[in-house]
């Protein structure tokens, strides 16, 4: 399947192809990526496997939530 190259959303620069393999969802291209420190903001939460009431806390793993914070175009900023 080929990569379509599409603009950023922020500058109108063509995102490259390797990029978009990389991140399919991104909208950004690598520039302005660090420019906004990061296209999403990463939740991370610790799941707790024991027992409700204990005072024993066991984490069995993580659950992460990617938010992708508001972009808006250069010539707005």
């Amino acid at each position: 399947m080929a990569i379509v190259p599409q603009p950023c959303a922020r500058c109108g620069a063509e995102i490259p192809a390797e990029r978009l393999e990389a991140l399919p969802e991104t909208m950004v291209c690598v520039k302005c990526s660090q420019e906004i420190g990061g296209e999403f903001q990463v939740i991370v939460t610790p799941e707790r496997t024991s027992k409700e009431g204990s005072l024993k806390k066991n984490y069995g793993g993580y659950t992460t939530r990617k938010i992708r914070k508001p972009i808006k175009r250069k010539d707005e900023v």
